[in-house]
């Protein structure tokens, strides 16, 4: 079967079907308007047209026709980014996943609140064939972008899971497949880095070259790190970001050096942490986003009795080493990195959509304050992506409003009232609707 066929199929076995509706106006009423990047709170109006904010007008503006919508003083912000996913669906430790696809994970995100994702590794020719697709209007949910690919060793970390990836040996060669990489238009370019794996990894001036090479191209890089040596490494090298935070306590000469570099964290502390809360914390799986957005198979997972007593042994020690994980990144916001929300959804430990808000709760018990907490969940991903929310004139009207305020808990995230994506309200019950 040929791969536009397989989307195709795809498609039509999510339910999801094209539309292209014109956005109307939309005037959103007595709302708390929080801006992470002023650190501001207002009262007012927000006026939405052509799928941007378009004033604050003190009362309905003469003339409008659109679509009027009372918030009754709920908090409305923008809404949120994931930088760190792999979207063909939720794993299921100790068995299959379920790989219900892309189209579906979109709309996941977007009822969780979040109006954009990017993948950092999936099947090339599937990714851009679906990122093809929806910007044709094709289907819906959140705004995928991907970094198509994963450029590894022969043998590195990517190549265990039988989807095709680019492999490197050579500065040469890293040169070459950015080059051919950069045809296709990665949104950002994914490189491994993990010098003490135990599966081989590419050398430090076959970084440099690749990553030099998608500068030349004007693409963003980001490098999966293992070790501290590592992130200095590929600092050095001129990475964007660096994913994941490594093992053990964080040496002192880190976060000045990501700061001299502008490199940000994408830290993805769900991956690292919440597996252990998901088998040994119920209140993790019972919340009602969780309830709404993990599978039956997911949920009875974490409930196995085989596999929590699996784990139950070590405990200790992981929620020793998890803490550690904790001080280091907020020992990096501390000292001034900029730090952006990812989840490394697809793995243990994580529900797409649902584990954006985890993440959110994980940077507050690292010691963001909420401010700094929505910021890297919303408008400072959005910004690494080129787009631009906010609730300013001329931002993106892509937006979330809760029913309580995240400054006050930063758990109010989940309490979603409504979510505004391209300056149309969501009808978010439909983006649940299971495939017959």
């Amino acid at each position: 079967m040929k791969l536009q066929s397989i989307i195709a199929a795809t498609l039509s076995l999510t339910g999801i079907a094209a539309s292209a509706v014109s956005a109307e106006d939309l005037l959103l009423t007595g709302a708390h308007i929080i801006d992470p990047e002023s650190r501001e709170v207002a009262v007012g109006n927000l006026l939405i047209r052509d799928g941007k904010i378009a004033g604050r007008p003190d009362g309905r503006p003469a003339g409008f026709a659109g679509r009027v919508v009372a918030l009754d003083a709920k908090w409305v912000m923008p809404a949120f980014v994931d930088l760190h996913t792999h979207s063909f669906g939720d794993a299921v430790p100790g068995g299959r996943p379920d790989g219900v696809g892309t189209p579906v994970i979109a709309n996941h995100y977007l009822y969780a609140g979040t109006t954009a994702f990017l993948d950092l590794f999936g099947h090339e020719q599937g990714l851009m064939a679906m990122r093809a697709s929806q910007r044709a209007g094709e289907f819906g949910g959140a705004d995928l972008y991907a970094s198509l690919s994963c450029l590894t060793a022969p043998e590195g970390h990517c190549t265990e899971y039988g989807v095709p990836t680019r492999t490197m040996s050579s500065p040469e060669e890293a040169r070459a497949s950015v080059a051919d990489l950069a045809g296709n238009k990665p949104d950002v370019v994914k490189f491994v880095y993990a010098q003490n794996d135990d599966m081989p990894s590419i050398d430090k001036a076959t970084l440099v070259a690749g990553i030099d090479e998608a500068r030349k191209h004007g693409i963003k890089t980001v490098v999966h790190v293992q070790t501290w040596q590592d992130m200095r490494d590929a600092v050095a090298a001129g990475a964007t970001a660096v994913t994941h935070t490594p093992k053990g306590e964080m040496p002192a000469d880190i976060p000045a050096l990501l700061v001299a570099h502008g490199t940000v964290s994408i830290p993805t502390i769900t991956v690292h942490n919440e597996y252990l809360n998901y088998f040994f914390d119920s209140a993790v799986l019972e919340a009602p986003l969780a309830q709404e957005l993990a599978s039956d198979r997911v949920k009875a997972a974490y409930r196995d009795e085989g596999m929590i007593a699996r784990y139950k042994p070590s405990y200790d020690e992981r929620k020793a080493r998890n803490m550690t994980t904790l001080r280091s990144v907020g020992a990096l916001a501390e000292g001034g990195v900029t730090v952006l929300l990812g989840t490394d959804g697809g793995n243990w430990g994580t529900v797409q959509g649902y584990s954006v808000h985890r993440e959110m709760i994980k940077l507050s018990e690292a010691g963001l304050d909420n401010w700094q907490v929505l910021a890297a969940a919303s408008t400072g991903a959005a910004d690494f992506l080129g787009l631009d929310y906010g609730v300013e004139d001329g931002a993106l009207a892509n937006l979330v409003v809760l029913d309580a305020s995240p400054l006050d808990s930063i758990v109010n995230t989940q309490a979603i009232a409504l979510v505004v994506k391209d300056g149309e309200v969501v009808d978010r019950e439909t983006l649940l609707a299971q495939p017959e």
